[in-house]
C-alpha cells in the first residue's frame, strides 16, 4: 500500500525551532520520492482542525493510499492533532481507519518522543520514520479521556505540577531560553519560585472506585508514558498500551524536603522518598479540599475535580 504523509508543522513551537527543523529534514523528504504536503499552522487549535479534515478526507476516498499526519512541533502540538483524529474516528465509528500519527520532536519538552523511542535528532527521527512506513510498523496506543471530553496522550493531574506547567506556558522566561536552547530550565527556575506561596491540600482520589483520604498533597500525576516536564521520570512504570493509568502522589512532606528530592525524578529513584506514592487504574477522580490547577499535557485545564479515563489502544502511530 502506497503512503502519503501530511507534514503538520508549527512555527511557534520552540521559538521557530519547528521551522529550522523543516528546512534541515524537507530536501530529505523529497529525496524519498514520497508524496507528502505541508500544512502550516497559524493560531492555536488549528492542528486539531487540520489533522480532522484531513481524516474525513482519507475515510472519503478509495484510492488505496494510506496517509500518515506527522506533527513537526512540540507535545502541545501533538495532542491537537491527536484530538482531531480521535474526534474523527469517532463520528466515523470503531471500524472506520483514520490516518495514523507520527511525530518529529522539535518542542520544548518532547516527552512522547523520548518514550516512545523517537530520536531527538530530525534527520534521524525522519529516517526511522520512513523505515517504520516501509516495514508496516504501526502501534496502537491509550489515551487520556478528560472530563472536559479532549483527550491528553501523556499526562494529566493536578497540584504544583500543574501550577508550574501553566506558569512556565505563560512566562516569557521560556521563550527567552528557547532562543539558547535552555527552556527546560524554566521549568526549574518557575518550580524554585512558586514553591514559596504553593500550599498542598487534603484530597481523595478515586481509582476504579475505591477511594483513598490523602492529606497534604503537593501533587498528583496521572500518566500514560514515564515521563511528564521535559524528561522528569514521575511514573517509570507506565505503559502507553496497557490499558491503565499510572498515577503518582506526592504528599506529607516539607517544602525542604521536596526541592532536595527533586533531582531524582530525572533518574525515577523518587519512588523509593517516603511521601510519594503510586496507583494504577482505568479511571481516575480527584477531589480536592480547596481548589488544585489541573493540566492536561501541560497545558492549562480548569481545576479541581478532576475526572480521567484511559481510552484503550484509541490512537495509532507510527514510530
Amino acid at each position: 500500500m502506497t503512503n502519503r504523509l501530511h507534514f503538520i508543522i508549527n512555527p511557534a513551537a520552540g521559538n521557530g525551532k519547528s521551522l529550522r527543523v523543516w528546512r534541515k529534514i524537507r530536501p530529505l523528504v523529497e529525496s524519498a520520492g514520497i508524496p507528502h504536503a505541508v500544512h502550516m499552522t497559524s493560531a492555536p487549535g488549528e492542528a486539531a482542525s487540520i489533522s480532522r479534515k484531513l481524516a474525513e478526507s482519507h475515510l472519503a476516498r478509495h484510492d488505496g493510499v494510506r496517509d500518515c499526519i506527522v506533527v513537526v512541533g512540540g507535545d502541545g502540538t501533538l495532542r491537537e492533532a491527536a484530538n482531531g483524529l480521535l474526534d474523527a474516528s469517532a463520528d466515523a465509528g470503531e471500524s472506520a481507519s483514520v490516518p495514523a500519527l507520527s511525530f518529529i520532536p522539535a518542542g520544548s519538552g518532547n516527552d512522547f518522543a523520548r518514550d516512545h523511542g523517537i530520536p531527538m535528532d530530525p534527520a534521524e527521527a525522519l529516517s526511522n520514520l520512513l523505515t517504520a512506513l516501509r516495514e508496516g510498523r504501526r502501534r496502537r496506543i491509550d489515551v487520556i479521556r478528560t472530563d472536559g471530553g479532549e483527550a491528553a496522550i501523556n499526562s494529566s493531574g493536578a497540584g504544583f505540577d500543574a501550577a508550574v506547567a501553566i506558569a512556565v506556558n505563560r512566562s516569557p522566561l521560556k521563550r527567552a531560553l528557547g532562543k539558547i536552547r535552555l527552556a527546560r530550565l524554566a521549568y526549574v527556575g518557575l518550580m524554585v519560585r512558586l514553591l514559596a506561596s504553593y500550599r498542598p491540600a487534603d484530597v481523595v482520589l478515586e481509582v476504579d472506585g475505591v477511594r483513598h483520604a490523602i492529606r497534604s498533597v503537593w501533587l498528583a500525576a496521572v500518566t500514560n508514558i514515564p515521563s511528564i516536564g521535559g524528561g522528569m521520570r514521575i511514573n517509570p512504570q507506565a505503559k502507553p498500551d496497557d490499558g491503565l493509568l499510572d498515577v503518582c502522589i506526592v504528599h506529607g512532606i516539607t517544602r525542604l524536603r521536596l526541592i532536595t528530592a527533586f533531582p531524582r525524578v530525572y533518574s525515577g529513584k523518587h519512588t523509593t522518598i517516603r511521601g510519594v506514592s503510586f496507583y494504577r487504574g482505568r479511571h481516575i477522580r480527584l477531589e480536592a479540599s480547596s481548589p488544585l490547577p489541573v493540566h492536561a499535557d501541560g497545558e492549562d485545564d480548569g481545576f479541581t475535580p478532576f475526572d480521567v479515563r484511559v481510552e484503550r489502544r484509541a490512537l495509532e502511530i507510527v514510530v
